[in-house]
């Protein structure tokens, strides 16, 4: 039942309306979990875990707008009763620091993210432009994390590693299949739960779910093969990409895992397709790669490289 719209709140009971709620998210029913948010608000204004829920509602569809003025509502009514709730921290503030991410809304942004509790990020109005690590990010995600989520659907699911900027927003520094639909450079917005870990070096890093593209960076995607390149090569090849602002991936060591093992630490084998040559994924415009590629062949001798090939 919707709520009534002549300006008075509805007259059914907040125990019965939650409860129809939590069944339209069971059966996925996506419009009616819609109007029933709107109807325990009217029921229930004053309670901040009421506008939290409705926040993450609106989160999982994507409204952006909608889930920063119910989750700025969630944070202004929060208690010290509901911060005991959850360990001290105020989830409605990092589903508000979402949201204002998504919208370039960076004042807020930088108020939800101190309400959370993160150090270093100071007061203003410009984007937050910080280095938060690198992360593994998970393009196109194959799992829901909420219900009634709209997630992105660019092309197949890949997870890549990014720079965060901030705990919500990050480049991609891998440089992505076409498939995917993204490319080197892009700007994606991530949520803030683990989706399982990759290694970096020694450790285990967390994987989180894209929610967003924010910034599509336009750059060409390249693919070039080589033989007789050895980790060492290949390292020096990424160092002097990076000093050129230009992106170089090992596409031949990329790995097909099952989705339990990409969704968790990954437990069995997935080892890259054979191949002789080093599948190189490279982005950047072909004049910068290609004087790019001759200067680290030049002191190579030993490589036989092919031609530089335009993917999209």
């Amino acid at each position: 039942m919707d709520a009534q719209r002549d300006g008075t709140t509805s007259d059914r009971s907040p125990k019965t309306v939650w409860a129809e709620w939590k069944e339209a998210d069971r059966t996925e029913d996506a419009e009616a979990a819609g109007r029933l948010a709107v109807e325990l608000l009217e029921l229930l204004p004053q309670f901040s875990e009421i506008w939290f829920e409705a926040g993450m509602y609106s989160k999982a569809r994507g409204d952006w707008a909608e889930s920063a003025v119910r989750n700025q509502r969630a944070v202004d009514l929060f208690t010290p009763d509901d911060a005991a709730g959850y360990d001290g921290e105020n989830p409605a503030a990092w589903n508000l620091g979402i949201a204002a991410t998504a919208l370039g809304d960076w004042a807020t942004a930088r108020r939800a993210w101190t309400a959370y509790g993160i150090d270093g990020i100071e007061a203003g109005t410009a984007p937050i432009d910080m280095d938060f690590g690198a992360a593994p990010i998970r393009l196109n995600p194959d799992r829901p994390s909420l219900p009634h989520q709209v997630t992105p659907d660019f092309g197949d699911t890949e997870v890549v590693w990014c720079r965060r900027r901030s705990p919500a927003h990050a480049v991609i520094s891998s440089v992505p299949l076409p498939a995917s639909g993204h490319r080197f450079g892009d700007v994606v917005l991530h949520d803030g739960e683990p989706k399982g870990t990759r290694r970096l070096g020694d450790q285990e890093v967390a994987v989180f779910d894209q929610l967003a593209r924010l910034e599509d960076s336009g750059l060409p995607t390249w693919q070039a093969q080589v033989l007789n390149a050895n980790p060492s090569d290949l390292d020096a090849l990424a160092d002097l990409a990076a000093s050129r602002g230009l992106g170089v991936d090992d596409w031949s060591s990329i790995r097909l895992m099952c989705a339990d093992c990409s969704h968790g630490s990954p437990g069995h084998d997935h080892p890259p397709a054979a191949t002789e040559a080093t599948v190189l994924g490279l982005a950047g415009a072909e004049r910068d790669l290609r004087d790019c590629l001759d200067m680290w062949a030049s002191t190579r001798p030993q490589l036989t490289l092919a031609e530089l090939t335009f993917l999209w």
